[in-house]
Parts: structure tokens; sequence; C-alpha cells
């Protein structure tokens, strides 16, 4: 049973991460959960904005390639909150102006994460200072971030 201390002292202790590639229009960072489990973060500049995602390097036989709907299991608490660590130091390094993300949500199919990035995509336009704007897809959620524009006196 997951108690809200293992919650807390899971979302503050991440992986260890290493950055990966990294060029004006790539971004890359990687990381090993339990020894076995492999993850990529990759953020890459778009027209008008970066689009990030994150998907598990060595997904099990016959899941095909997964993001962090990977992540079931006792470590999936810590593999998120080492993407959110990895998420913020993209973008305080790059300062992005607009930056998107989509998450599955095909219930049934695969454990989806969709409500819990809602959760961190509303908490970090906050504390960054972005607008959010979300695309209901029917089988995934698009998020959008766009910088807030400064006021000047």
């Amino acid at each position: 049973m997951i108690t809200y201390r293992s919650l807390q002292e899971a979302l503050n202790r991440p992986y260890k991460w290493r950055r990966g590639r990294s060029t004006a229009n790539l971004w890359q960072a990687e990381f090993t959960a339990d020894k076995k489990s492999n993850y990529k973060f990759q953020a890459q500049r778009k027209k008008k904005y970066w689009e990030v995602e994150f998907k598990m390097k060595n997904p099990p036989k016959g899941t095909g390639e997964r993001g962090i709907t990977g992540t079931a299991g006792a470590g999936a608490t810590k593999v998120f909150a080492t993407i959110i660590q990895i998420f913020e130091v993209f973008v305080k390094e790059n300062k992005p102006d607009s930056i998107k993300f989509t998450a599955d949500k095909t219930e049934g199919v695969r454990t989806t994460r969709a409500k819990l990035y809602a959760r961190f995509a509303t908490k970090f336009a906050r504390a960054y200072g972005y607008d959010l704007k979300t695309q209901d897809n029917v089988v995934d959620i698009d998020f959008l971030f766009t910088k807030k524009n400064k006021k000047t006196k």
C-alpha cells in the first residue's frame, strides 16, 4: 500500500539521470530505473514550440513503444519525479516560449497517466509563468504551454 509519506519520499528522490545529446533544436536526457528499465526524455524544437516526449527505451515484449504509461509498478512515482525534474531543468536552460506534449488516455488498452499529466501541467504552468491550453483528441490529450507576456509599467 502506498502511503502519503512514501509518495512524498519518492517524489523528493528522483532517479539519477544524465544529459544526452543537446543542440539548438534538440535536448535529451536518459535514466535507468531499478537497473533494468531505461527511459529517454526528448525535447525537439518545431516551428512554433518545443515538442516534449518521454519513452521507455526497452519496453517489455509485446507492449510496443510506450511512454510514461510503461511505468506501472512500485517505481512509477519515482520515475514521474525524475521526469518532472528533467522537464524543469530543460525549461530553465532553454526558456522556451511554447512547449507541447501529449498524454495517451486509451483506458483499457494500457494504464493511462492523462489525469496525472493534467495535474502536473496545471501546477507547472502556474509555477513557471505559462498559459496552458489543452485539446482532447478522444484517444489522447495535447498540452500546450505558452509563456505569459510580461506586462510593462
